[in-house]
């Protein structure tokens, strides 16, 4: 409970705190009117010297000594993070999920969640402290209302739910402590018994370089939104190599630094290793404290999720491009032999390169729960959910194996995507983990790996930090978290991974002793922590160790099939006719349009002929392709492809996942939901309002017709339809026959200006985003290959170009609304 406060003093979201009240008890709502309550003076008394005085007299047999003990540590622990850092947190998107997930129980009033009330408890609490910190005590002194309310039920549901949970946890240790002894059991000890010390250096000293890799995509870092960025990478050179050496590349976590994974590169270079560690500066230690200085919106960007893969991807494009050009970088660096090693948030990046996709269905049946969450690793996983609705694949052939430290991910990828790993994974794991809980982020998913070899390492006593040095001087939460003896787990994992990779990147079969669960057993002798090494774990001997259903399924039901593949490959249709076939609509500028001067005219016209040069390029065809432009509407644009009309089919189409047969590409415009009133409207039409008996156009059968349906149920809608609705609504705004016009803010824009209208006749509200429109190429959901070519199209120069001529001077708001989008 202790560490439950203090994870949960570390993601509160707050709101600002209201003067003249606390909360002077506690309050159990039982049945009707019968109300428990506990004093917070006797929780206080209690904190302060160990008497059980008061109201707590009557809960204390219920609560045990263990319980007790555990409580009287969490009320006292001392958060040591000042009213800013607490208030950033607090109104950040991440611990606004927290704060309501444990408003769920502590609520300001029965069935009220107490979210805000939460929200204002913490930044109280910070704002009143003193240089040693606030505790959880001061948290409820500052709580806004004079009691909180807990209803027994979920008092009840939640004790309950902790017994299980932990209960499930040790039932899971012991199987695999089984599953190890098993295993020992029949592996010779023979071959044990005179094998090196590999946690020693080996014999190879290094030299460090360090090399800027630019990014082209589009990503939030330190300084803000970022586009074509650039970013680090540390080199720990072996000296002395009369081959070129494998590559080791590592992806640091959450809110680390590079040099964190020093201590590794610079082992795995002693052994002849090439090692390379990046830095992921949307997610790196310099991000975290640039958020928590208040000049950052949000903790952690969804399209991390997307660009750290991204970035070990065009790291590797770097070092093929050294190799190729520069017989120095081609005598040291082998670019056929390559792995990567992920620690926490970096482990779902290796996850992800090794073929992992993220299933959104089950990210979002994973983050809409209704029961309190226990698993903070989740929270970062759920800021996924707000990517555009579709399965990413950022698997990259190049890698050859990988290492996850403690991964994140169990939410992200579900069994479908640990499933589609094909290389070979050793994963680390702390049997105390409660960063990255080990039931549902390691140990169910080492069940649904297919991947032949694989192997767990569980360090038993072991934390999300225990395989790697501890930092001097180290306390407050972080030690708290961190555990002991990581002296002894860091060890076990130099071993470890010189082991991995000799095995799996030399192909040295001299190692695979050191990966067995017999060398776990003989490492472990006579150590505080030990090691459990397995290559097999079933779902049945995890449900026979708990004694029945445990209460997280081990294989969760099924979400939905993958779609079979096509029988002909887009590609092979397009290099066997020399013909293109897209799908562009004429009325939708500025994406496609007739202008002024009669021709048919926009962005995803010049979309397609750059596509049409790339694939002539890609394909290595002799003669360029023929790009065929046929119109598309509102009406069929998802029929032309469905049918094998066209290929694809550009416009302003909202990346979806309810549309059968049809998939997206990676988004190429972020949009949004804007009102078009005539000027001086902006305070009768104010899109904050409820806006009753004002008559609101749309155009029919889009999803900001729902959107109007569902948000302002009563105010009139009036429909257009038709290839000309757009122009029709915008001409009834400037008649006055209706109020407003609600359209993705773009199109409004563009179709005033292409009717020759002045804009400043006009008013656009709001300027902040009501929706996030992310529109998507309109693709077959059959052709993962066709898709892949697609995204990646759409990530090179070639498109980046286009999107500049056409939307940076047009429409200005584009990056701001991006941003927004990306971040919310």
């Amino acid at each position: 409970m202790a560490v439950c406060a203090a994870a949960a003093g570390l993601v509160l979201e707050a709101s600002h705190p209201r003067p003249g009240y606390s909360a002077d008890e506690i309050r159990i709502l039982v049945t009707g009117p019968l109300v428990f309550t506990i004093a917070v003076d006797d929780l206080e008394t209690f904190a302060e010297t160990g008497e059980i005085t008061g109201s707590l007299r009557r809960y204390a047999p219920l609560l045990g000594d263990g319980l007790l003990a555990t409580m009287r540590q969490g009320l006292t622990f001392r958060m040591p993070f000042d009213v800013a850092a607490v208030s950033n947190l607090a109104y950040s998107p991440l611990g606004r999920d927290a704060l309501f997930n444990l408003g769920k129980i502590l609520q300001v009033h029965p069935g009220i969640n107490g979210q805000k009330g939460l929200r204002a408890a913490v930044i109280g609490a910070a704002a009143n402290a003193d240089a040693e910190g606030w505790t959880l005590l001061d948290a409820l002194r500052s709580f806004p209302t004079q009691s909180i309310d807990i209803e027994v039920q979920d008092l009840l549901a939640l004790r309950r739910e902790l017994a299980v949970y932990f209960g499930y946890n040790q039932a899971a240790i012991a199987a695999i402590q089984a599953q190890a002894a098993a295993e020992a059991d029949a592996q010779p000890e023979s071959a044990i018994a005179d094998l090196p010390d590999l946690s020693q250096p080996g014999p190879f000293s290094h030299q460090k370089r360090t090399i800027t890799v630019t990014n082209p995509a589009i990503r939030q870092t330190s300084e803000g939104l970022s586009v074509n960025y650039d970013f680090d990478a540390d080199l720990y050179i072996p000296e002395g190599l009369t081959a070129p050496a494998p590559i080791v590349i590592i992806s640091h976590g959450f809110g680390d630094v590079k040099e964190s994974f020093t201590f590794i590169a610079e082992h795995l270079a002693s052994y002849g290793f090439i090692a390379i560690i990046p830095d992921h500066v949307g997610s790196d230690l310099a991000y975290r404290q640039t958020y928590l200085n208040g000049r950052l919106n949000t903790l952690l960007s969804p399209v991390e999720f997307i660009n750290r893969p991204q970035e070990i991807s065009f790291l590797i494009d770097e070092l093929e491009r050294l190799t190729a050009t520069s017989p120095d970088w081609a005598a040291i660096a082998d670019v056929e032999r390559i792995g990567v090693v992920g620690d926490s948030l970096g482990a779902s990046t290796a996850l992800a390169l090794a073929g992992a996709e993220i299933n959104y269905g089950r990210l979002v049946e994973n983050c809409n729960q209704e029961n309190f969450m226990f698993n903070f690793a989740l929270y970062l996983q759920c800021r996924a959910r707000f990517l555009p609705p579709q399965n990413y694949n950022l698997l990259d052939p190049r890698v050859r194996a990988i290492v996850a430290q403690h991964p994140v991910g169990g939410g992200l990828y579900g069994p479908e995507g640990f499933s589609q790993i094909q290389v070979p994974l050793l994963m680390v794991a702390g049997s105390n983990d409660i960063v990255s809980t080990v039931i549902t982020e390691q140990i169910h998913p080492f069940v649904w790996l297919q991947t032949e070899p694989k192997y767990l390492a569980l360090l038993n006593q072991g934390t999300h930090f225990s395989s790697k040095p501890g930092r001097d001087a180290a306390e407050g939460i972080f030690q708290l978290l961190a555990g002991a003896h990581r002296d002894v787990g860091t060890r076990y994992y130099k071993t470890l991974s010189v082991a991995f990779w000799n095995a799996y990147l030399r192909q040295q079969e001299e190692y695979l002793p050191y990966l067995t669960a017999a060398y776990g057993q003989a490492a472990s002798q006579g150590q505080p922590m030990t090691l459990d090494l397995i290559t097999e774990l079933r779902a049945d001997r995890l449900e026979a160790a708990y004694g029945g259903t445990p209460p997280i399924p081990v294989i969760p039901a099924a979400i939905a099939p993958l779609m079979p593949p096509r029988p002909d490959s887009i590609l092979a249709d397009i290099e066997a006719t020399g013909v293109l076939r897209v799908g562009l609509r004429k009325d939708a500028a500025p994406f496609g349009f007739i202008n002024r001067d009669q021709a048919w005219d926009g962005y995803c016209g010049s979309l397609a002929l750059a596509l049409g040069d790339y694939l002539t390029a890609e394909l290595d065809l002799d003669t360029p392709l023929q790009v065929v432009e046929l119109t598309s509407t509102l009406s069929d644009r998802y029929d032309l492809v469905r049918d094998d009309v066209v290929h694809l089919e550009c416009g302003p189409n909202t990346i979806r996942q309810d549309v059968a047969g049809i998939t997206f590409s990676h988004p190429f415009f972020v949009s949004s939901a804007q009102f078009l009133m005539p000027a001086g409207a902006e305070a009768r039409v104010n899109p904050n309002l409820p806006l009753a008996g004002l008559r609101l156009g749309v155009l029919s059968d889009t999803t900001t017709e729902a959107f109007v349906q569902s948000q302002y149920p009563n105010a009139q809608r009036v429909s257009f339809s038709g290839p000309e609705g757009r122009e029709t609504a915008i001409a009834a705004v400037a008649q006055g026959d209706i109020d407003a016009f609600v359209g993705d803010g773009i199109l409004s824009y563009a179709s005033v200006l292409l009717q020759g209208q002045a804009i400043d006749e006009f008013a656009l509200l709001p300027q902040q985003p009501l929706t996030c429109e992310f529109y998507g190429l309109v693709l077959p959901n059959n052709d993962t290959d066709w898709r892949m070519t697609v995204n990646q199209f759409l990530a090179s120069d070639r498109e980046a170009a286009i999107a500049r001529d056409w939307f940076q001077d047009l429409y200005p708001a584009t990056l701001n609304q991006a941003e927004f989008c990306l971040n919310r």
